[in-house]
C-alpha cells in the first residue's frame, strides 16, 4: 500500500497533463479561429499555463527529494516530469514565435494539421497519466496509447517534410521580406517537430515504466 504522501505524484502528473492538455486547446483555437488580433490574448494565457505546469515539475521534484519511497523509480519520475515540461513549451513557444514575428493568419492553415496531430497526442499523454495510477492494471491500454502517439509522431515527421520541402523552395522570391517570412515560418515548423518528439519522449517513459513494472 502506498503512503498517501507517494500517491501525490500521480495527482501532480495528472495536474501537469491537464495543463498541457489546456496548452493543447489553446493552440487550436489560435489556428482555428485565425484572429490574429487574439494572439496577444492567447500568448499571455499560454504563458500563465507554461509558468503553472513549471509550478507543478517544481513540486514534483521537490516531492522526489524528500519521498522515502516512490510508487515507481525515481529516474522515471523525473524524467516523465521533464519530458512533460518540453512538451508545454514546445507549445508555448510556438504561441510566442507567431506573436513575436506578427505571423498573418494565412500562415494558419499552413500549420493547422500539425497542430491537429499534436492535440491528438496529448490527449492521449492525458489519459495515460490518468491509468498511470493503477498500470499494472491498464498497461494494455497504455501500451497501445504509446503506440498511437508514436504513429502520430511519424505523421508529424511526414508532414513537416512535405511542408518544409514547398516552404523552401518556392516558385520565386520577389523581396528581402519574402525571404525573411520563410525563414520565420520555417522556425515556426521546426518547433512544432520538436513538440511532436518530445510527445514520443512521453510516451517512451511511459513504455519503459511498463517494462520494468511487468
Amino acid at each position: 500500500m502506498f503512503l498517501p504522501k507517494e500517491k501525490k505524484f500521480y495527482g501532480l502528473f495528472e495536474a501537469m497533463a491537464e495543463k498541457l492538455s489546456q496548452a493543447g486547446i489553446l493552440l487550436k483555437k489560435l489556428v482555428e479561429e485565425q484572429e490574429p488580433e487574439n494572439i496577444e490574448k492567447i500568448a499571455l494565457e499560454m504563458k500563465k499555463l507554461e509558468s503553472e505546469a513549471d509550478d507543478i515539475g517544481h513540486e514534483t521534484a521537490s516531492n522526489l527529494h524528500k519521498a522515502f519511497i516512490t510508487p515507481i523509480e525515481g529516474e522515471d519520475i523525473d524524467i516523465l516530469r521533464q519530458n512533460l515540461d518540453d512538451v508545454i513549451d514546445g507549445i508555448e513557444r510556438v504561441v510566442n514565435r507567431i506573436q513575436i514575428y506578427n505571423i498573418g493568419a494565412s500562415f494558419f492553415e499552413k500549420i493547422k494539421d500539425y497542430i491537429e496531430i499534436i492535440c491528438q497526442a496529448i490527449e492521449e499523454i492525458k489519459e495515460s497519466v490518468k491509468e498511470l495510477r493503477n498500470f499494472k492494471k491498464y498497461s494494455k491500454n497504455i501500451l497501445e496509447r504509446c503506440e498511437k502517439i508514436n504513429k502520430l509522431e511519424n505523421e508529424g515527421d511526414d508532414l513537416n517534410r512535405t511542408t518544409l520541402k514547398r516552404l523552401m523552395n518556392p516558385d520565386s522570391i520577389s523581396s528581402p521580406t519574402e525571404t525573411l517570412e520563410i525563414i520565420k515560418q520555417k522556425e515556426i515548423f521546426e518547433t512544432l517537430e520538436d513538440t511532436i518528439d518530445c510527445c514520443e519522449d512521453v510516451a517512451n517513459v511511459f513504455e519503459a515504466i511498463i517494462i520494468k513494472n511487468s
